[in-house]
């Protein structure tokens, strides 16, 4: 029997919860059902919890809390739509009725009331889109259709999972807004979690969840880095190390929008960001294990700064939809380590970390090939052979990793054996090459980047299982150049009504002493800033001391970068 070894996940704020929602879609697009069937490469139960509902049947949602503003749900439920809906989902999925049984005695209780005595307020079906009125439908198969959902304005519109009843958390003493940022100051999310009512309760939510574990071997937490959730992060973070002292990977993520906040031009907007992005940074380097920044932007202290370019992949550089999506890949990728089910499983978060975090290097940088760069009629052998591009497009912003004296943990997944090089007897130029005699995926890349890389050290994970890309996946991202499982033909354009099932897919965090400069940036950057003339995070409780320390706790933490120390 596999141990679990159970994450419990953390999301804070709107973003966040766009990436979120995409991670977990990925995830359940790649369930299996087949009752005799293997496990699989992935241990969904890391991340997953079962439980049983009012029918005695089983029910599987992640094992997540989120958090967001008042009006950002939208159709969806506080209590997430388990409770009394009938989950009838097309392709892969069974047909499933969901209640939790807090919601059945409250509903109980609620009968004993005459019907006239009790005013019924039901949100309207009609404020459901398309897509999710398709997923209550029995007879519709949403994989096999085409859904508009780059125009949602909220990620429950392309919410696949269903969470369940203690998941979602939502602030009530803020309104959410696209316009603006109303919950905007990382003091203003300390202020709110130092709010009794509010820590007892989210934390009791957090104890119920870990309870539930039988091996809890820590954290994941997505948290917006530019607004007052870096604030809560932050100090839930502190929370978590204090009562349960467990490995936490943290994903701070910036927005591709550049939203002004509440009262404040496009100069103080940008002050707001550097500052709320200085007390995380700060706070992350005391009390995350590891964490890496995420953004579609290059630079994001002040302007934001030019889009990333992904081959093969056109997106729309403001879309939340679409540009979660990408940093989504990220994460159900990079995370492959320590979700495995066979004997790589005894790889941890913890572990995860530790290969990153020597000598405090707990900041790290990320990197994505989405699709992976190999064409349909290719052996990685000779595909990594001729590669003149960059291997991956950065993620994490104001960074620039080069190739010398580099730490990076790599998740290589959908490149299939078979593709890996020729038979013997077939294998003409290639049986001259040193690669030549690499047995696997994994063994080929760490040989690749031992040889482009000077000095450093690599850790190669790799898995069968492609980036599943269905629905409510945003395939019209994919180059019509991409065949169905995600390969490249540079000969051929796949025709409109084929879909790309899946994409193979590279994904990389980093460490270097680079890292050091996106740190002095970031102090440069905060050192301009008057903080007595941002009035609004004095209003929220900030001392001018508090600043300070944190500016030179930025300059402490870059120390860990300088060049006089050795892999």
């Amino acid at each position: 029997m596999i141990n679990a070894r159970e994450i419990l996940t953390l999301q804070f704020g709107n973003y966040s919860n766009y990436i979120g929602t995409h991670w977990w879609n990925l995830q359940e697009s790649a369930f299996s059902y087949d009752g005799e069937g293997e496990s699989g490469e992935i241990c969904h139960d890391v991340l997953y919890r079962q439980g049983i509902n009012h029918n005695k049947q089983s029910t599987y949602t992640p094992r997540l809390l989120l958090l967001d503003l008042e009006g950002s749900l939208k159709h969806l439920s506080q209590d997430g739509e388990l409770y009394g809906a009938s989950l009838k989902r097309s392709g892969d999925l069974p047909d499933e009725k969901f209640v939790h049984q807090d919601c059945v005695k409250k509903l109980k209780e609620d009968l004993a009331w005459k019907a006239s005595d009790v005013e019924m307020i039901v949100e309207p079906e009609s404020t459901k889109n398309e897509f999710q009125l398709d997923l209550d439908k029995e007879d519709v198969n949403v994989y096999q259709k085409d859904y508009n959902l780059a125009q949602s304005d909220s990620w429950a519109d392309f919410l696949y999972a269903r969470y369940h009843p203690r998941t979602i958390h939502v602030i009530k003493q803020y309104n959410h807004s696209k316009e603006t940022q109303i919950f905007d100051t990382y003091s203003s999310g300390v202020q709110l979690w130092q709010d009794d009512h509010f820590e007892e309760d989210y934390c009791d939510r957090i104890r119920q969840y870990v309870e539930e574990c039988d091996f809890l071997q820590g954290f994941q937490t997505i948290c917006d880095a530019f607004n007052g959730f870096a604030g809560l992060a932050s100090q839930c973070l502190e929370h978590l190390n204090d009562e349960y002292g467990k490995a936490n990977l943290v994903i701070p993520v910036y927005s591709p929008r550049n939203i002004l906040y509440e009262n404040a031009d496009a100069f103080m907007s940008d002050s707001i960001r550097v500052v709320n992005s200085a007390f995380l940074f700060h706070r992350l380097a005391e009390h995350a294990s590891s964490f890496i920044p995420l953004s579609i932007h290059d630079r994001v202290w002040r302007e934001l700064g030019s889009i990333r370019q992904l081959p093969h992949l056109n997106y729309i550089p403001e879309n939340l939809y679409q540009t979660s999506a990408i940093l989504a890949s990220y994460l159900d990728t990079i995370t492959l380590k320590y979700r495995l089910t066979n004997a790589q499983s005894i790889n941890t978060i913890a572990s995860f970390c530790a290969d990153l975090n020597n000598y405090g290097r707990k900041l790290a940088a990320a990197g994505l090939a989405i699709p992976f760069p190999m064409n349909f009629d290719d052996d990685l052998i000779d595909c990594l052979d001729k590669l003149e591009e960059p291997l991956f497009t950065q993620l994490t912003p104001n960074c620039h990793i080069g190739t010398n004296y580099v730490v990076q943990s790599v998740s290589v997944r959908g490149i299939p054996v078979q593709r890996l090089k020729r038979p013997l007897q077939q294998a003409k130029e290639q049986i001259h090459m040193p690669a030549y005699r690499c047995q696997s995926v994994s063994e080929m890349f760490q040989l690749y980047l031992q040889c482009v890389n000077h000095a450093s050290l690599a850790h190669v994970t790799s898995v069968k299982a492609a980036l599943s890309t269905r629905i409510p996946f945003p395939i019209e991202m994919l180059d019509r150049r991409l065949t169905t499982s995600g390969f490249i033909n540079m000969f051929k354009k796949r025709h409109l009504e084929e879909k790309v099932q899946s994409v193979p897919c590279l994904a990389i965090a980093q460490s270097s002493n680079e890292i050091g400069d996106m740190l002095e940036s970031l102090y440069k950057e905060a050192k301009r800033v008057k903080i007595s003339k941002l009035v609004r995070f004095k209003a929220a409780g900030l001392e001018e001391d508090d600043y300070e320390e944190t500016l030179e706790g930025l300059l402490l933490f870059k120390d860990n970068y300088e060049d006089n120390y050795e892999l």
